[in-house]
């Protein structure tokens, strides 16, 4: 692998690739049946990669798309294109594989969520080839998923001499020894609550009120900063907000804290606003990376990922990129630094 660069921009960029996804519902009975929508650009690193987008122009990030000509749509790759060609690094796949595919199964507010088709899971040396490997990454994301992954990653970071990136990790179906192994080594742990009361072997019961799970999340929030990751913890609670805790010196009593979500009940104009939930969470991750790899506070990370959250969840896929007539970018017409400045907590 490349050795890393001062004199390079930093750039963030996710391990994490393209899925095509399908959508069915599954009613109470367990009867599953298709949602009448298109297929749509999906992936936990297609949404991450686009959070970031929100806030941080092409150069400064990065994605491989592994596809094969025959099965990614050219109305697809257009659509990626349009939020800027650096951003991408299209890859035709040699292992014999299309581009990924998956489906979601909703039940309720519960998603499910199958691969149709094998995914390429990346790891930093897979970069080599593509701009995004020389100079290396300044932040990089990645999902345990399927896992066992982190190890595979960081042993692979370790590697390089002098390359110390920013590491924004979402843990899914590692195990709690898996991340007391390696926590000190990444950045930010950032499950989303139903991982993170799985690590712990806990259930939020129907019975539950939302401060129940809040007050249940907060404890669990501090165990995971009592891992000592180098930044510290967080986890995403879709409609409550998120929670997080900063990770200082030995010894101390972390202190959780919860933001809400942008659009609750609370602000005027939220009405309506939620669509779709699909991908905010990565979303969220990929903008708390660009704002971590800014130089931001965790205090305004968490900030910049609930703003990138709440344009995911407007609509079915992806949010819409436009320019207004003073050639400001828009998100679904707004810009983001705007809707954080309107962010009160």
């Amino acid at each position: 692998m490349a050795t890393p660069s001062s004199s390079q921009p930093t750039r963030v960029v996710t391990l994490e690739h393209l899925i095509l996804d399908t959508f069915t519902r599954v009613d109470e009975d367990g009867v599953e049946t298709p949602v009448e929508q298109p297929d749509q650009i999906g992936g936990g690193g297609t949404y991450t990669i686009i959070g970031a987008r929100m806030f941080l122009p092409p150069s400064r990030l990065g994605m491989v798309v592994d596809y094969t000509p025959s099965t990614l749509p050219e109305e697809i790759k257009d659509q990626l294109k349009s939020y800027g060609e650096e951003l991408w690094a299209f890859r035709e796949r040699q292992d014999g594989h299309p581009t990924a595919r998956a489906v979601n199964r909703y039940k309720g507010q519960t998603r499910g969520f199958e691969y149709l088709t094998r995914p390429l899971l990346l790891t930093p040396s897979l970069l080599e080839g593509t701009p995004f490997h020389d100079p290396l990454p300044s932040t990089i994301h990645f999902i345990s998923y399927p896992a066992p992954r982190a190890e595979k990653v960081l042993s692979e970071v370790r590697k390089v001499e002098g390359w110390t990136p920013r590491i924004v990790w979402e843990p899914e179906d590692e195990t709690l020894e898996d991340l007391r192994q390696v926590a000190g080594e990444v950045d930010i742990i950032a499950p989303n609550h139903n991982e993170a009361l799985r690590l712990f072997s806990l259930i939020a019961p129907p019975s539950f009120t939302d401060d129940d799970v809040k007050s249940t999340l907060t404890r669990v929030c501090r165990q995971l900063a009592y891992l000592r990751p180098r930044i510290g913890a967080i986890i995403r609670a879709g409609h409550l907000g998120c929670c997080y805790a900063s990770t200082e010196t030995e010894g101390y009593r972390p202190d959780v804290k919860w933001i809400p979500a942008y659009w609750h009940e609370g602000r005027d104009g939220w009405k309506g606003k939620v669509v779709d939930p699909t991908g905010a969470g990565n979303a969220f991750m990929g903008a708390l990376g660009a704002a971590l790899d800014e130089g931001k506070s965790l205090d305004e990370a968490v900030r910049w990922g609930s703003v990138a959250a709440s344009f995911t969840i407007e609509q079915n896929g992806l949010p819409k990129l436009t320019k207004g007539e003073d050639g400001k970018e828009l998100w679904n017409g707004e810009s983001p630094l705007d809707r954080l400045k309107k962010f009160d907590v």
